[in-house]
């Protein structure tokens, strides 16, 4: 009876809590998307408030303009946005490789959230499903069976009840896939946990990677030879303190009934009070105190509970080694997309373990390698520009005009040149003194002393200039400054519809008249990061050696389109 009224007082003050709370303008609601990441996993309640005042970092609750109306949304704040019909919020999951494609206002919101509550929301999910059955399974027991038989078969009852809820909802572990991507002979598979417990994702092909609830990771893994794709198992992955409690938690059903049966053991049917006054019929001589009946309806509930908990949290996928699995972009690490465009000259992460002069700069496609020269570093991974990228590295240049620093194609063939092609490159500096950082020339290691262009380099003021030489040179020139010691994205393109210079996925700068370069297809050349010649260009810098660091770049064999160079941006934001 003092379990019952406890239980009822609890419920009691969780119903008139959420009254009050409705009440006085706030509400609440389940997540069901992985889209906030360990900010609201799914299964979380959040708690909003209504708030006149929104500011960037804020999440929010909100129905999105038509036609999206239908649906609320969790998402935070990216920006504010002044404009002619009231201040405009543009906002995006936390995981999402873009912004949300509407803009809201004030009647658009719910409110912000001021507290998020993980896993709670699978208990309400399951509270109706749950309180519906015990209430049937304790009137069916009290109504049809022998009062020695209620206690055992309400144990195993609930059980199976619990069971039951549990694979429907499937709350303990769950994973979903963001994005997958070929990156030489590996599969590239970004996944995000979507249940309560710590997970382990396992590969056929081998790689394993640890998830908290909402966390995303990149697992790496050997593609298959067959074409179908790696088959991914998820399973429960705790430490050793979780185990006890979740183990303690399955026996609750056992506790139950050998406290139940201490309280009402059976006798041997002759004295008084052996019998249940409301029992069909007495109990049975020569039963042993403690109920035998108890004790095996016990041992089946434990063991069912026991086995159906790992079947509750077992996964299997099989995944594609596709480039496009997400439709908020196709790509969720830079060097995934960069590897999922195609064909590259060159393609260099630079985020190699160990630099020493003439180490070797991998190759991100399984192609041309390069050549570390010079006085070479790396960042740590707090000044990195992709954060779902490993390893957390990037190449630091210290432009010294002594040691020049600079990455070289390793080959001593000759590329042939070429009059369609992008340069790709993310950077941070500060520089005042410019350099180059990408370019085409006739030498391979020194200054070139021969044809040199294709190249992107920065002036002394922090302008990018993407420039080419057919039989002149032709330039283009971003109107802002980028030496503010933040990392952007530069993507420089050529081809029959002219030059474009882009910048954080934007075109900043173009020549649609300008379509060849030096030599055109005739000559070969080596393409070089850091250092090279820039002597007779516009603007040319104080210095030709770069200073800053570099990550994740290449020379692709075709122009990217304006659509993918914004897809290319998204993956490392």
């Amino acid at each position: 009876m003092l379990v019952v009224l406890a239980v009822t007082a609890v419920v009691v003050a969780v119903f008139g809590a959420a009254l009050a709370w409705h009440l006085t303008g706030g509400r609440w609601q389940i997540i069901t998307t992985p889209s906030m990441g360990t900010a609201a996993p799914v299964g979380s309640v959040v708690l909003t408030r209504p708030t006149d005042t929104p500011v960037i970092g804020d999440i929010l609750t909100f129905t999105p303009p038509a036609p999206e109306r239908a649906r609320s949304v969790t998402h935070r704040i990216v920006a504010v946005e002044p404009g002619p019909t009231g201040t405009g919020l543009k906002t995006r999951g936390d995981i999402n490789g873009g912004v949300d494609p509407w803009t809201l206002h004030a009647a658009d919101l719910t409110g912000r959230v001021v507290l998020v509550l993980p896993g709670v929301g699978w208990l309400v999910r399951a509270l109706p499903a749950l309180i519906a059955g015990i209430v049937l399974l304790w009137w069916a027991t009290r109504r049809w069976l022998p009062w020695f038989w209620t206690v055992p078969t309400r144990v195993l009852g609930l059980s199976i009840l619990l069971a039951a809820v549990s694979l429907w909802l499937r709350p303990f572990v769950g994973t979903t896939t963001l994005g997958t991507s070929a990156v030489g002979g590996d599969a590239q598979i970004t996944l995000v946990s979507t249940g309560v417990l710590p997970t382990r994702v396992t590969a056929d092909t081998g790689g394993e990677l640890d998830l908290v609830s909402g966390q995303t990771g990149l697992l790496i893994t050997p593609r298959p030879p067959q074409t179908n794709g790696n088959v991914l198992t998820s399973g429960v992955h705790m430490p050793w303190w979780l185990w006890i409690v979740m183990t303690a938690f399955w026996l609750l059903p056992m506790v139950y009934g050998l406290v139940a049966a201490r309280r009402h053991p059976l006798g041997d049917g002759t004295g008084p009070g052996d019998t249940d006054p409301d029992a069909p019929q007495p109990a049975p001589p020569g039963s042993r105190p403690g109920g035998g009946a108890t004790v095996v309806g016990t041992a089946l509930a434990l063991v069912l509970t026991l086995t159906a908990s790992p079947s509750t949290a077992a996964f299997t996928a099989r995944v594609a080694n596709a480039a496009n699995t997400t439709t908020a972009s196709p790509y969720f690490t830079c060097l995934g997309a960069t590897a999922g465009f195609g064909s590259t000259f060159v393609a260099w992460p630079l985020d190699d373990a160990n630099v020493a002069n003439l180490a070797t700069a991998r190759s991100l496609t399984g192609g041309t390698t390069g050549t570390y020269n010079g006085l070479l570093g790396f960042t740590t991974a707090a000044t990195k520009p992709c954060s779902r990228d490993t390893p957390a590295r990037a190449t630091t240049f210290n432009g010294s005009a002594v040691l020049t620093p600079y990455v070289a194609t390793t080959a001593t063939t000759a590329i042939a040149s070429t009059n369609v092609f992008s340069l790709v490159g993310w950077f941070r500096t500060s520089t005042t003194l410019g350099g180059r950082m990408i370019g085409w020339g006739s030498a391979r290691t020194g200054l070139t002393g021969g044809g040199y262009d294709r190249h992107l380099y920065m002036t002394n003021s922090g302008q990018l200039v993407f420039g080419v030489y057919p039989n002149a040179t032709r330039t283009i020139t971003s109107p802002n400054a980028y030496n503010d010691d933040q990392w952007h994205l530069a993507v420089a393109t050529l081809s029959p519809a002219g030059m474009v210079l882009y910048v954080d996925g934007v075109a900043v700068a173009a020549d649609p008249t300008t379509t060849t370069a030096e030599g055109g297809t005739t000559r070969t050349g080596y393409w070089r990061l850091g250092w090279d010649n820039l002597a007779g260009w516009p603007a040319a810098p104080t210095t030709y050696a770069w200073a800053g660091s570099m990550y994740d770049t290449a020379v692709m064999t075709s122009a990217l389109t304006a659509a993918q160079v914004a897809q290319l941006y998204r993956s490392g934001t």
